[in-house]
């Protein structure tokens, strides 16, 4: 119950209370009122009729002592009126019914009245001649109190609402302020660090108020700088320190990326020549300037020939691998012809005949990145053939299928459902005493060939989206995995991954909101997963489908997380249910410093903002222990 609504209650029950003992008070007063007035009444009446009767009293068969006795009970309320003579002898006898016509009677029971009655001798001369008795009907009484009753009631009443219509406007209005602060405190685990302005008048809820400001304040500073420490550690993680080039980790979620939006271009492969010969001749320092040399050599030329959409990425030592746009055989061949020449020109500076040679491919959907690098280094081996300085480009992935080919096998496989749905990564809890409690596991949807040879899944998905297939392959994949929620009664969530045309479309939301809803139960158990690079291309659209999903019963799980990919910041007060962290971050974290502030400073993210961290494909003990330590909520392992 509201504190509005027990305040309400207790100043209306004190009111009440002391209503009830004023009113019976009062109502007893005037009770009591009325009985001494009755008993006047009757005193005065049986007084004055017993002077009247006095000069006939003797008389008692005379007609008078009837008549003056009905003339006085006709005018008056009584209820009985009797004259005697000397004897006790009754003479005349008036009496009216005891009954309420216009009162309740329980009112009469609950408020008893004494009847108000008298008697006076009757003098005939020196000798009494008999006596009058007088009895005053309680009618009229009860009618003055029942009247008087239902007027205090009806005007108290009118007066107690009044009150309690301004005692309801003075507790809201005193109480507002306690509305604000609750939610600016939910606005706070949302994410959203707003302020209470202005502030309330009142000492005691402006102090409140000023109080949480200041932790709003604290907690936006708090988070901000857990975003900035999340950001620098991603950034020295993703980073060669000696060129500034993106490293291996960052080139393989750069090239997942880019197949899975079915984009078309080269992957180049270069590599220093005889590295480590220079290397022994010449000082670190100048080793240094020569790398950093030959990749800014690699940067200029590549950047003008692609205005700027080209990816270079330094992967070990005198290894480089350049993503370019060039969507031509033609446009990558000038692409490494310019290369080449800029290697000759690194030569001249650095004393050095033999600078690098470069294998390309050409990259589009239908590829995977070990199938692209496999070919790129076919062609770097070519290279090294021809002579110094040179490329050469490899004419096709091998073993790649046709567009044709692509479009029939996307099709088969939805139409027929030739598909069967794996549960793996199963993240178990870190907690001491818990690890074997799941806490989570994915749905992965293996597609085979005619062969029976597994189909990339991410490929699969891409040709699904070009031939807008993709919202169907989904919807069939969640009903799968509400059966086998069905089926097993499974208590932990199973994530169940989406594709961004899926969550942007209107009717694929409809479709799925009804399914859920037809099985409510089993839809608390799905959470719906998109990787941090697909939310990161609309993010109003991933947005809005976590308060999509939230409606609906189920939780959203962000997968593949990496800072420079998604800021936490951007959730814009969303709840986020689950974020699962990118295999590298916590690859070898125990020995890697910069991991583990990394994820460190994300758990303290997830911690305030209520979303619950895991990592990935877990390999060893001690990474596994780090983890723990650091405070994850779960993880799954390499096994799995």
């Amino acid at each position: 119950m509201s504190l509005s609504k027990q305040l309400m209650l207790l100043i209306s029950g004190i009111f009440l209370a002391i209503f009830a003992i004023n009113f019976y008070s009062s109502i007893n007063n005037i009770k009591s009122y009325l009985e001494v007035e009755s008993e006047v009444h009757a005193q005065d009446t049986a007084t004055s009729l017993g002077l009247s009767l006095a000069p006939y009293i003797l008389e008692t068969g005379d007609p008078i002592l009837e008549t003056m006795v009905n003339t006085i009970f006709d005018r008056g309320y009584f209820l009985e009126i009797r004259l005697t003579d000397m004897d006790g002898q009754e003479l005349v006898r008036k009496r009216n019914p005891e009954t309420y016509d216009e009162v309740p009677g329980w009112f009469v029971d609950w408020l008893p009245m004494k009847t108000g009655s008298a008697f006076s001798d009757i003098d005939s001369g020196w000798m009494i001649g008999g006596r009058v008795e007088v009895t005053i009907h309680p009618g009229f009484g009860y009618l003055k109190l029942w009247k008087q009753f239902n007027d205090s009631l009806r005007y108290s009443a009118m007066l107690f609402l009044i009150s309690l219509a301004f005692l309801a406007l003075v507790i809201r209005t005193l109480l507002a302020p306690l509305q604000r602060i609750r939610l600016m405190a939910e606005r706070i685990g949302e994410g959203k660090y707003e302020k209470i302005e202005p502030l309330p008048w009142t000492a005691e809820m402006r102090s409140v108020a000023n109080s949480m400001n200041l932790m709003s304040g604290k907690i936006e500073r708090v988070v901000g700088s857990l975003n900035q420490r999340l950001s620098e550690a991603g950034d020295r993680l993703h980073t060669d320190p000696l060129t500034g080039l993106p490293n291996k980790a960052r080139f393989e979620s750069r090239m997942k990326e880019l197949l899975m939006q079915g984009e078309e271009g080269h992957l180049f492969i270069i590599r220093m020549d005889n590295l480590a010969v220079y290397a022994s001749r010449h000082s670190s320092v100048q080793v240094d300037a020569y790398i950093r040399a030959f990749a800014t050599a690699i940067k200029e030329v590549a950047g003008k020939d692609a205005d700027g959409d080209a990816h270079l990425f330094r992967i070990i030592g005198a290894e480089f691998i350049l993503i370019s746009p060039a969507a031509t055989p033609g446009d990558a061949e000038a692409l490494c012809g310019k290369l080449c020449e800029a290697f000759r020109t690194v030569g001249e500076a650095f004393d050095v005949t033999e600078v690098g040679h470069i294998g390309g491919v050409a990259y589009d959907a239908r590829c995977t990145t070990t199938s692209l690098l496999a070919a790129a280094t076919e062609a770097y081996e070519k290279s090294r053939i021809i002579g110094p300085n040179k490329y050469a480009l490899s004419e096709a992935v091998a073993a790649a299928r046709s567009v044709e080919e692509w479009n029939r096998l996307v099709a088969r496989a939805i139409d027929s459902e030739s598909f069967n749905i794996n549960y793996a990564n199963l993240s178990y809890a870190l907690d001491v005493g818990k690890e074997s409690t799941v806490l989570i596991e994915e749905a992965l949807a293996d597609i085979r060939d005619e062969n029976n040879q597994a189909v990339p899944v991410g490929t699969f998905v891409s040709i699904a989206e070009s031939t807008h297939r993709v919202e169907e392959f989904d919807l069939k994949v969640v009903r799968r995995v509400i059966d086998r929620i069905r089926v097993d009664a499974t208590q932990h969530p199973i994530a169940v991954n989406l594709s961004l045309q899926s969550i942007r479309s209107n009717h694929f939301r409809q479709t799925l909101f009804e399914l859920l809803k037809t099985y409510q139960t089993e839809s608390s158990s799905i959470a719906f997963s998109l990787s941090a690079y697909a939310a990161s291309q609309d993010i109003p659209a991933f947005l809005s489908f976590i308060e999509f999903a939230h409606r609906a019963g189920s939780s959203v799980m962000l997968k593949r997380f990496e800072s420079q990919q998604f800021n936490i910041d951007s959730l814009s007060g969303h709840k986020l249910d689950y974020i699962r962290i990118a295999r590298h971050y916590t690859e070898e974290i125990a020995q890697s410093t910069e991991k583990r502030q990394m994820v460190e400073a994300l758990q303290e993210l997830g911690h305030l903002l209520d979303i619950k961290v895991h990592a990935e494909s877990v390999a060893s003990a001690e990474d596994l222990e780090t983890l723990r330590q650091i405070g994850l909520a779960g993880a799954s392992r390499k096994e799995d």
